[in-house]
């Protein structure tokens, strides 16, 4: 069976919205069982913008990063488990800016401790490419550090 693109995935979620968890329900012990503790965050010192293709906006720009998902810092309150199909515009220390489409779905959202007209937006990656992912992976060691 053909794996779908981010696009195709994440519009496939988008028109299935009913399946989505009630947004103030706490994950059991058994469900958070099943996933894994998040890999570890590294501040992500570039500046890579993120923009919603469906609505053809700027949602912000990363401000961290790790291997399923990065938080961003925007002007825009976007609600906890909302999906978007977005393009991440990331610099590459050898072959120059290059951007990627993923799938991602907002998992908390909270106003930013040092400026409080901005948003810091946890996002986490549904569907990405594997040379879309190579891309990010590629950047992320370029261009981050540990706090």
């Amino acid at each position: 069976m053909k794996q779908p693109t981010p696009r195709e995935a994440c519009l496939e979620e988008l028109n299935h919205e009913a399946c989505l968890e009630e947004p103030n329900a706490q994950p059991t012990k058994t469900e958070r069982e099943k996933f894994p503790e998040r890999p570890p965050r590294t501040a992500y010192t570039a500046l890579a913008k993120v923009y919603d293709i469906v609505n053809k906006t700027t949602i912000g720009y990363i401000g961290d990063i790790s291997t399923s998902g990065f938080m961003l810092f925007s002007g825009l309150a976007l609600p906890v488990n909302q999906r978007r199909l977005v393009s991440v515009d990331l610099p590459h220390p050898k072959q120059g800016p290059t951007t990627i489409e993923l799938g991602l779905r907002v998992v908390w959202s909270k106003p930013e401790k040092n400026n409080r007209q901005l948003q810091a937006i946890g996002c986490e990656i549904m569907a990405i490419e594997p040379h879309a992912k190579l891309s990010l992976l590629r950047s992320s060691m370029a261009y981050s550090h540990k706090t």
